[in-house]
């Protein structure tokens, strides 16, 4: 009987705090709230109604739905949509101060099954809407970028992994096609990391010698004292601790396919007089050896230095830097061609994924940090970025914590030329700046109107500063 009337006792506390504490209660369940009777007459709303939906609690109860719906309060009304179709509703809702709301309306009935309330409990979902749209956006954009990179592989029948979309690089690969018909000697230059190992792999590809060998020597991994006998290969006995079956150089074996000698600046002058001499005779000794052997290769050379200037220095032999260079192809560092970056970025991104079997992407920050980075080490770089990236993300999207330490610091959000120790004045930096968008433009649109009509500049002024910066500059580099 005791525990019976203590159970009772606690019971109608219970209610009375229940009742006394209400509106606490009904704050904290959600949100906000809104309850109106069957007609749509508003009769009570939460303390954060009017945050919610900028109007405050005294003008809202009383008014009806409707009426709040007309003046702009929120739209569409749910209660006015419960009150037709009879039952519980989920839907959103936008406010008059362009706030994004999900709304769920429930009806409670009399005996005699007319409405008697209408609860509806919001949620402000406006973040939540702002951030499936950016990544509905980002997602427009990987889709574009992959787009592109699809049809730029299909139009040019290009290695996948010459991958590009500014226009010096398609002035290059638009070279690249044309010298690969012909058996020329080409020089690649550039700086270390551009690709231009990629780029011979695409003249052999392209050339009458594609079915034939693409061998590639690095002249500055191999100590030059055992270049030449790689190089040239030896006889039996040649030298103390040689093969005794002997071996075949590097240059016999690229007979009918092609040589690509990347850093050929390294060779010392010794060896320089023998390459000539088999370039020139298309014939050489191995070492030891006493009868000729005749040769038929493609020579392609690579090298991130100024033969010009080793020449000059006499560390380069002047007749053979003219042997070399019939056809000089100079590649563009990537900050030359940032419209390349992401390009690339979503196909080494792409590669990764295939590896690992994954599905990972890039957010908006991680591409805006990729599209300023200057990268010093050019595509070789981004490539081991994408792959680190890859790694040690642990989330769908690489983001802005995932890429190296240096890319976000304040140096590397900013144009290299234009800090403040290697400019000598205010005019200097100026002409910079002025001398870069002038040359993105012209690079995007190829003519002086698309350059003043992106710039803003009347055509004549267009021209004149396209002539300043960039014909004339051509035209130094040809006579060089």
């Amino acid at each position: 009987m005791k525990v019976a009337h203590l159970r009772g006792y606690t019971m109608k506390v219970l209610e009375k705090e229940l009742k006394d504490n209400y509106d606490k209660i009904m704050d904290a369940v959600a949100d906000d709230f809104l309850i109106s009777d069957g007609s749509g007459t508003i009769l009570l709303v939460s303390s954060d109604f009017e945050n919610v939906y900028n109007i405050e609690k005294s003008y809202a109860i009383g008014k009806t739905v409707y009426e709040l719906e007309e003046e702009g309060y929120f739209n569409p009304s749910i209660h006015a949509k419960v009150i037709q179709n009879r039952k519980k509703i989920t839907m959103e809702q936008k406010t008059k101060n362009s706030r994004d709301i999900l709304v769920t309306a429930t009806p409670i009935f009399h005996n005699d099954g007319e409405i008697k309330f209408i609860v509806s409990f919001s949620r402000d979902i406006t973040e939540m809407v702002d951030l499936q749209q950016k990544h509905s956006k980002l997602k427009h954009q990987v889709e574009k970028y992959t787009a592109e990179i699809k049809e730029l592989r299909r139009k040019n029948s290009t290695d996948p992994d010459v991958v590009y979309c500014s226009r010096k690089m398609e002035e290059i690969m638009e070279t690249i096609t044309r010298v690969a018909e012909f058996d020329a000697n080409v020089l690649l230059t550039g700086p270390s990391g551009v690709g231009k190992t990629f780029l011979a792999r695409e003249i052999h590809r392209k050339g009458a010698r594609a079915e034939g060998p693409f061998v590639n020597l690095n002249c500055a991994a191999i100590p030059d004292n055992l270049l030449e006998s790689e190089l040239f290969g030896y006889v039996k006995g040649a030298f103390t601790g040689a093969n005794e079956k002997g071996k075949i150089g590097l240059i016999e074996m690229a007979e009918g396919g092609t040589l690509l000698l990347d850093e050929i600046s390294e060779i010392s002058l010794a060896l320089q007089t023998k390459i000539l001499k088999a370039i020139q005779e298309k014939e050489f000794l191995r070492i030891g050896g006493i009868t000729p052997i005749r040769v038929d290769f493609r020579l392609i050379t690579a090298t991130n230095k100024d033969l010009k200037n080793s020449v000059s220095q006499g560390s380069f032999r002047e007749d053979l830097y003219y042997r070399l260079n019939v056809v000089n192809i100079d590649i563009p560092s990537l900050k030359e061609r940032r419209e390349d970056i992401i390009p690339l970025a979503n196909h080494f991104l792409e590669k990764e994924n295939e590896k690992y079997d994954l599905s990972k992407g890039f957010t908006q920050e991680a591409v805006d940090v990729m599209t300023r980075y200057s990268w010093p080490g050019n595509v070789r770089e981004l490539i081991n970025v994408i792959e680190r990236a890859v790694v040690i993300s642990r989330h769908e999207d690489i983001d802005t914590g995932d890429l190296p330490h240096e890319m976000l610091s304040a140096g590397c959000l900013a144009d290299e030329d234009l800090m403040i120790d290697s400019i000598s004045s205010f005019s200097e930096a100026i002409e910079k700046v002025e001398k870069e968008l002038i040359k993105s433009a012209y690079d995007r649109y190829g003519t002086s109107s698309g350059v003043a009509t992106k710039l803003k500049l009347s055509q004549p002024t267009a021209y004149r500063k396209i002539q300043k910066y960039i014909l004339t500059e051509e035209k130094k580099r040809e006579k060089k």
